[in-house]
This record gives structure tokens, sequence and C-alpha cells, in this order.
């Protein structure tokens, strides 16, 4: 009968420590799962994000192009860009719209059509498509993007993306990463701090990292507007200074430039050495910009260039 009671014993123990270990991995995963440390845990961003490839289409029969400029989806309502091309240049045309598809493991699901919105650039006839997207599921998708054809019907532009279960950079709704950021006070001029010619003194005022903490929303843009040389590249910090010039007061406004030594680059990537910021932040391309709220919590984020009425109403909603 001891012997029994002394089985019954151990096996009880060795249940309860069996179970305690595999809530303590529950609680683990959760707490990988809720923080801003999500983002991507399973896949590291690349080492050289200007040195990344854009994500094109193939080009169609009747000559059209789209150029992806927000390769950095995850599961979740995404915002999607890209520019169209023709065979005499770019698109502005209205009308167009987008059907995601998942095609992952020989599947072909079709998803609710949406509409996009052309958001003009301040230069040129350029412009990107925005759209908001719903992927449900991570895997391989096209985006089937659909406008006027040349002499009338429709064509077809399939564009191939790939979503993971999260993305690199902080999502929407995840907490921002409090990274210190060189200032003013930091440098001996300005010109250590952009590689741009618009060299605005207020955007470099205050450290990323006081700007998350002082209970202020913020806008900051990740940006090195002498190296923005691809398609869907624009004067972002630009429109940060115009942000900021209509609404002085109330928020934040940072600039950090992509690489951490712009007065050393002289026209020489090769001699870039990436920011601090960027990789705390896992910035996998060339040009992001984030509006964060009070609570220092991202409230939306932009891949590639974002225009000033797009930025506009994302601070409007935290102010």
């Amino acid at each position: 009968m001891k012997t029994n009671i002394q089985v019954l014993v151990f096996s009880l123990i060795i249940l309860t420590a069996f179970v305690v270990a595999c809530g303590g991995d529950d609680d683990a995963t959760q707490t990988i799962n809720d923080g801003p440390e999500a983002m991507s845990a399973h896949r590291e961003p690349p080492e050289r994000p200007d040195h990344e490839p854009l994500i094109e289409s193939e080009t169609t029969a009747d000559g059209f192009k789209a150029i992806l400029g927000t390769g950095d989806l995850g599961v979740g309502t995404e915002r999607i860009g890209f520019v169209l091309t023709s065979k005499t240049g770019f698109v502005n045309t209205d009308g167009v719209q987008v059907t995601p598809r998942y095609v992952s493991d020989g599947a072909d699901e079709a998803k609710s059509t949406v509409d996009t919105v052309f958001h003009e650039w301040p230069y040129g006839n350029r412009g990107l498509y925005a759209a908001y997207v719903d992927f449900d599921k991570a895997g391989d998708w096209v985006l089937d993007i659909s406008l006027p054809g040349e002499g009338g019907g429709t064509s077809i532009v399939p564009l191939s993306v790939e979503v993971f279960e999260t993305s690199h950079a902080p999502m929407q709704g995840h907490a921002a990463v409090s990274s210190k950021t060189p200032t003013l006070d930091d440098v001996e001029s300005i010109e250590e701090l952009t590689t741009g010619s618009l060299q605005d003194p207020d955007l470099y005022q205050i450290s990323l990292d006081q700007a998350i903490e002082n209970e202020m929303p913020t806008v900051v843009v990740f940006a090195s507007p002498a190296f923005c040389q691809n398609a869907v590249c624009g004067p972002q910090v630009d429109v940060l200074q115009e942000i900021k010039n209509a609404y002085p007061t109330g928020a934040n406004y940072v600039h950090v430039d992509f690489y951490d030594n712009p007065h050393e680059i002289q026209g020489d990537l090769e001699r870039a050495v990436i920011s601090p910021a960027v990789r705390d932040w896992r910035l996998p391309s060339i040009e992001w910009t984030f509006v964060i709220d009070k609570q220092g919590v991202v409230t939306a984020r932009f891949e590639g260039f974002a225009t000033y009425n797009e930025v506009e109403t994302a601070l409007r909603q935290v102010l």
C-alpha cells in the first residue's frame, strides 16, 4: 500500500511539473506575441536595407508594370502602395482597383476588390496608388491591379507579394521603439544629421526616445534625402517640415537620417553606416514615416513616400 501511494505521489509531482512547464512556455509565447518585440521574431531584416531591390510585376502585353512601395507586409489590414508605369511613363489615371488573391499551396482565393486613391507627389505627374487591404493569412498573395486599358477595356497587372505573420517594422497598435537619436546638441553642425539640402533645425531638437516619452504625439521620418533615388521614394522630409509648419504646437517632429554619418558619405554609399535607430526599428527599406500617439503607440505607418494629406490625416487623429 505504501508503495502504491509513493508511486501516486511521484506521478502527481511529475504531472504538476509538466503542466507548469507547459504553462510557462505558453506565457512566454504570449509575451512575445503581444509585445513590440513580436515584430518578425523568426526572421531578421536585411543587413543593408538600402541595397534591397524593389518588388516589381512583369510588364503586361499592353506595356503596364507595377512597382511595389510597401514590401513589409504582415497579417492584418495593411496599407499597400505602388507606382504604375506604361510605355509612355508614369500612370496617373483614375479608376484603379486591387483584388487580392491568396495563392499559397495551390490555392486561388480571391478577396474583396478595393478602390485605390492616387496620391500625387509634389513634382510632375508622378504619384502613388494606395489602398488598405486585409491579409487574413500569411503566405503568397497576388494583387490583381485593374486599370483602364489603352483603347478601352481593362488591363490587369498581377503583382506578387509575400505576407508574413508579422512585419519587420512596428505595426499599427504596437509600442514605438524608444531609440536615442542624435540632436543638434550632440553635433557640431546640422550636416552631421542629414544628407539633405533642406536642413530645418526644428527637426533635430529632441531625441526620438524623449519624444515618445513626453506625452505628445510624434511624427518621425526615417529617410536619407540625398539618396532617395528609387521609384517609390519621395521628398519625405519636405512633407515633415510642411506638417510641422501647419501644426507647430502639440506634437513632436523628428527626422532620423537613414545613415549615421551623413557628413562622411560624400556621395559614396560604401562609406555609409546604417543608423542604430534604423536597426532598432527593424526597417527593411529606405523610407518610413510613423505617427505615434501620446501613449507611445504607433497609430499609422507609411513605407515609401507618403503625401502631406496622408500624414496630416493620421496626425489629426492623435492631436
